[in-house]
């Protein structure tokens, strides 16, 4: 039996590797091959070629954003031997995402078995499997379709955000109050300021090109950052106004931009005409009618409640701060790096485009909390954690103070009853906190690592460190000893 794969996460850090892993360390416990290709923040590592493909038995895809290279998998996609599934799935049970792979393409794995001593082992279909993949609506499975889009967007948007963020807070922080905010004078500084709003004015387009190119692939992409431009930027309305609508206008028309060109795509044409579609045809058919559409249609209802937005969650002070700190802590931890993880920290990084950080503050001390809480919790509660939980709490501590929340899974996967409670209301605790002192924090990464791109980086690392110790005093009482445990 052979199985390929590709994993790949929003940020490409944790999830990806953690994965990819799962996968090959079940597949070697079966005495399988298996080649897994991780798509990672440092690119593509472990490529599959073409030939790795079309040798496989099956191919499972352990992912949450789009990915680099599906068309090598059209074949067996065709065949019915294409599965996928989140990393989130693969870590916590790679053995049942495999065999519900298996399932789903019809492969009796039993049967796997060489003819000859040199014969290589092939699968052997069972009875009413696969069969041909039937063509899909451009509108198939709506909500996975568009998570995927949304955090391939969120996944291209980051390293533009860490550029203008860094940039800008180093710039800023040499600065004098004034009037209309801090006034840079340095020369030095004033041009580390120019290159950290070229990143930021590049973020918004960003954002809408890959989530389009998520939906639709590349005749999505030149459309995608056209409209990107268009959203971010103030346009004259039919009634003479001038509106930008920002984040929330592009991954509307991103959206739209991804399902017009996936409709675009299905037409019928001579030989001729389709070899320029890609290139001509669909992104200025594309650009032209949703631009239009924009300018003339969507613009002044979106910009009513991006105004709206913009006000509310900028005015927030107090108690409504604090609830939405609690809010946002607790969606953090509560799948440690999953998709509601990812749908808090989508929402803070958002907001960073129309210059609000205070939400990203409160999601920075709260992705730290979680794995900090149970390492803290495994070395101090030694009656309740064994020594190779000891060795898991030295590496969350170390992952909790570089902001990688997956560190607490491993805990989670052990024991999620007495230790999701804990993790939870520490990092509400930790976010409520940073939404009270009205931290921002400049940068879409968290822990203490950060801790100087933030407004107050004494009160942000106080706020990471009272989350963690009431996190991990509630793991301490809620976990049972050792003795009685078993």
């Amino acid at each position: 039996m052979k199985i390929v794969g590709v994993s790949a996460c929003t940020v490409g850090i944790a999830h990806t590797y953690m994965a990819k892993k799962a996968i090959e360390d079940e597949c070697a416990k079966r005495g399988w091959e298996c080649k897994v290709e991780a798509q990672g923040g440092m690119g593509i590592e472990d490529e599959l070629t073409q030939e790795d493909v079309d040798s496989a038995d099956l191919v499972i895809e352990t992912i949450d954003v789009g990915i680099e290279g599906e068309d090598r998998f059209e074949a067996k996609a065709a065949e019915g031997r294409l599965y996928k599934v989140g990393t989130a799935d693969a870590i916590s049970d790679a053995a049942k995402v495999i065999d519900d792979a298996l399932a789903a393409a019809g492969i009796d794995a039993s049967a796997t078995a060489a003819k000859a001593e040199d014969a290589k082992p092939v699968a052997t279909a069972a009875p009413g499997g696969p069969k041909p993949a039937e063509k899909k609506s451009i509108f198939a499975e709506p909500g996975k379709t568009l998570l995927n889009a949304f955090n391939t967007g969120v996944s291209y948007f980051i390293p533009i955000v860490v550029i203008g963020g860094v940039f800008l807070a180093f710039s800023l922080a040499s600065g004098t109050a004034g009037a209309s905010g801090m006034e840079v004078t340095n020369p030095f500084m004033v041009s580390l300021n120019t290159i950290g709003m070229a990143g930021i004015s590049m973020m918004i387009p960003v954002l809408a090109a890959y989530i389009a190119y998520s939906m639709a692939g590349k005749p999505a992409l030149a459309p995608g950052f056209v409209l990107g431009y268009l959203v971010n930027n103030a346009v004259t309305t039919p009634s003479g106004a001038s509106v930008s609508t920002g984040f929330l206008g592009a991954m509307i028309m991103a959206v739209i931009c991804g399902y017009f060109v996936r409709w675009m795509k299905t037409w019928k044409v001579n030989d001729t005409i389709n070899t320029i579609m890609p290139i001509l045809i669909i992104p200025i058919l594309t650009s032209l009618v949703l631009g239009m559409a924009y300018i003339y249609i969507l613009a002044t209802p979106l910009g009513f409640v991006m105004d709206w937005l913009t006000a509310a969650l900028g005015s927030l002070q107090g108690g409504s701060a604090v609830v939405l700190g609690l809010v946002i802590g607790v969606m953090t931890a509560f799948d440690m790096g999953g998709p509601i993880n990812k749908t808090a920290s989508t929402f803070t990084m958002a907001l960073m485009a129309s210059s609000i950080y205070g939400p990203n503050g409160m999601f920075r001390v709260a992705v730290a909390v979680p794995p900090l809480a149970c390492g803290i919790a495994s070395l101090v509660a030694r009656n309740k954690f064994d020594d190779a939980d000891r060795q898991m709490g030295i590496s969350a501590i170390f992952m909790g103070c570089i902001g990688i929340t997956e560190g607490a899974i491993p805990f989670a996967v052990k024991d999620l009853a007495h230790t999701l409670p804990g993790i939870c209301i520490g990092s509400a605790v930790g976010a409520g906190l940073a939404a009270f002192q009205g931290i921002d924090c400049y940068v879409p990464h968290g822990g203490f690592i950060v801790a100087l791109a933030t407004s107050n980086v004494g009160l942000f690392c106080l706020d990471i460190v009272i989350g963690a110790l009431v996190g991990a005093a509630i793991l301490v009482v809620m976990k049972p000893k050792l003795d009685s445990a078993k």
